[in-house]
């Protein structure tokens, strides 16, 4: 009876541990015990192509921060644009056509601090991304941690025909790493309203609607 109690034992120590490992990896990927969740206002803009053209565009954007205690984050930061966008005067219908659409995830690690002005606002500083995750406009999805072939291609830099706007060329492949280079947003220190659960609009250097920046 001991014996079979220790072996019992012993498999229970063995579980705890496979799910302490199991609950490390998942932390260290930012998937511990969540510590705050900040959204920003969305952010409209507007561009038309007037008086060439009876055309115009309208996009909106919006960033997500979440922390978890083990110094990890998440930044989402979520971008849409529309077109055509017409809303009855007398009911609640309306009519647009969707463009484009897409929602960027940064992975990375942080530090906090108490802002020494506003007792509400926490000081956190954002070290570069080393993860981003992406989907756009249903075409293809990415993940840096988990590169393929398939995201290469996607991710490639097309070359167009500037009368027809035909692909011409197809680009060379990115690998991750070529990704991460060129998207990842440098450590950046952003403030963050504990009482209201927000922040301020940050693009985290994703491109949302029609600046360059």
């Amino acid at each position: 009876m001991k014996k079979k109690f220790m072996l019992v034992l012993a498999a229970v120590m063995v579980a705890i541990m496979i799910l302490a490992c199991a609950g490390a990896g998942n932390a260290s990927k930012g998937e511990s015990k969540i510590k705050g969740v900040y959204l920003s206002p969305a952010k409209a803009d507007y561009n038309n192509m007037r008086p060439t053209y009876n055309f115009y565009l309208y996009n909106f954007a919006q960033s997500e921060v979440t922390l978890y205690e083990n110094g990890t984050y998440m930044v989402i930061v979520t971008d849409s644009t529309f077109s055509a966008v017409e809303l009855a005067e007398s009911t609640n219908d309306h009519t647009e056509n969707e463009r484009t659409n897409q929602i960027t995830k940064f992975f990375g690690t942080y530090t906090a601090v108490a802002n020494e002005l506003d007792d509400d606002l926490t000081d956190v500083t954002f070290a570069k991304p080393t993860r981003i995750v992406k989907s756009f406009d249903q075409s293809y999805w990415l993940d840096t941690d988990n590169w393929t072939e398939k995201m290469g291609k996607a991710t490639a830099e097309k070359e167009y025909d500037g009368t027809t706007g035909e692909v011409i060329g197809e680009g060379t492949p990115k690998t991750a790493a070529d990704y991460l280079a060129a998207n990842a947003f440098d450590e950046v220190t952003l403030s963050v309203n504990e009482k209201t659960a927000s922040l301020d609009f940050y693009t985290f250097g994703v491109k949302t609607g029609f600046s360059q920046n």
